[in-house]
C-alpha cells in the first residue's frame, strides 16, 4: 500500500473512533438522566449542548442571558471557519448515527451515485436554519424542536429508552415467572445476576412514559430511515446545525484538491461520501467541491485507486470566495 494510501486510511479510522467515542460518551451522558432529574440544570448531561453554536446564536437572538458553558461553542464554529463541517463528520452523535444507518446501503456503483451525488435540495436545511431564526426573532423558539443535539436526546428520552426499558423488564420478569430449562439447569440462573446488573446500571425502576412517545419515535425511526435513501439525509436536507456551520465554513483553510490528470473517471469518490460534497468534479469547474456539503470525512482519498485526491490548507482565492 502506498504512503498516502496508508495515511489516508488512518485518518479514516482515527474518524471512526472519535465518532464512536463521542456517540457512545453521548448515550451515557443521557443515562445519567435516569438516576438523576432531567429537569435539573447543567451538570455533564448538558456538555453537548454546550458545543452547539445553533442553540448560542438563538440564545443571543432571543435576548437572554447566555449561560457560561454555552460560549464553549465559539470554538466549534471558529474551528468551522477554518476547517469547515469538521465538527458534524467527526464529533456530532447524532450524525455518527446516521452514517452508521447510511453504511447499510447496498447496491451497485450506478445505484450508489444516484443515491449519493450532490442535490439542489440540499439547500433546504439553509431555508430551515433562516425560518427558526427568524421565528426566535419574533418570539418564537422552535430551534429545540430540529437542533440535531436535542431531537436526539428527546427522541432517547420519550421513545427509544422507555420502550427499551419497559421491553427488558417485560422480559426478564417472563423468565423469572416460566423459569425455563432443562433438568436442573434454569436459565433464570443466568438471567437474574444479568437483570440486576441492568436494573442498576442501565434501566430505571419505574417505566418512564410520555405524551406524544409514540409520534416522537414513528418520526425519529422516519428520519433514520430515511439514511437508507440517502446518505446522512438528515445532514443533507433538514439539520440547522449543519446549515450554520456550512455558512462559517464556506471558504475553509483545508480544501480538497483533486490532481485531473492521475484521475481515471471511476466516481468512487462521490459513491462514497456522505455529504454529496462532489469530490469527483473537475478542478476547474465552476460547480466543482462543495465545502458546505463537505464532512471531512476523509472517504473520497481513502477510497481513491489513483491517489488523486488530497487534502491541503491553501488560502481561497478571489474566485473560491
Amino acid at each position: 500500500m502506498a504512503p498516502n494510501k496508508w495515511k489516508a486510511n488512518r485518518i479514516v479510522w482515527l474518524r471512526r473512533f472519535v465518532q464512536t467515542v463521542c456517540l457512545l460518551l453521548f448515550l451515557y451522558l443521557f443515562l445519567q438522566t435516569a438516576y438523576h432529574p432531567i429537569d435539573r440544570p447543567g451538570g455533564p448531561v448538558a456538555l453537548f449542548f454546550q458545543f452547539d453554536s445553533l442553540v448560542l446564536l438563538a440564545t443571543f437572538l432571543a435576548g437572554v442571558v447566555i449561560p457560561v458553558g454555552l460560549f464553549l461553542s465559539l470554538a466549534t464554529l471558529g474551528l468551522s471557519i477554518f476547517f469547515g463541517r469538521w465538527f458534524c463528520g467527526w464529533v456530532c452523535p447524532f450524525g455518527t448515527l446516521h452514517q452508521v444507518f447510511s453504511s447499510f446501503r447496498r447496491g451497485s456503483l450506478e445505484l450508489r451515485l444516484k443515491r449519493t451525488v450532490y442535490s439542489p435540495r440540499q439547500k433546504w436545511k439553509y431555508l430551515v436554519l433562516i425560518g427558526l431564526l427568524i421565528g426566535v426573532i419574533c418570539g418564537v423558539n422552535l430551534i429545540g424542536w430540529l437542533d440535531p443535539f436535542s431531537l436526539f436526546y428527546r427522541s432517547l428520552a420519550t421513545a427509544v429508552f422507555p420502550a427499551l426499558n419497559s421491553g427488558l423488564h417485560a422480559l426478564f420478569a417472563w423468565l423469572y415467572e416460566s423459569d425455563p430449562g432443562i433438568g436442573s439447569a434454569r436459565v433464570t440462573t443466568v438471567s437474574e445476576p444479568i437483570y440486576e446488573v441492568l436494573r442498576t446500571y442501565l434501566l430505571a425502576e419505574g417505566e418512564p412514559q410520555y405524551q406524544m412517545g409514540i409520534l416522537i419515535g414513528v418520526i425519529f425511526s422516519g428520519v433514520v430511515a430515511l439514511n437508507l435513501w440517502r446518505a446522512r439525509f438528515w445532514c443533507r436536507y433538514i439539520c440547522p446545525l449543519g446549515a450554520l456551520l456550512g455558512i462559517a465554513g464556506k471558504n475553509p483553510l483545508l480544501r480538497l484538491k483533486k490532481d485531473d490528470q492521475a484521475c481515471n473517471g471511476c466516481r468512487l469518490c462521490a459513491a462514497v461520501c456522505p455529504g454529496g460534497a462532489r469530490p469527483d468534479a473537475p478542478s476547474d469547474a465552476s460547480e466543482g467541491w462543495k465545502p458546505t456539503e463537505c464532512l471531512f470525512c476523509w472517504n473520497c482519498r481513502s477510497v481513491c485507486p489513483k491517489e488523486a485526491i488530497s487534502f491541503e490548507i491553501e488560502i481561497p482565492s478571489r474566485e473560491q470566495k
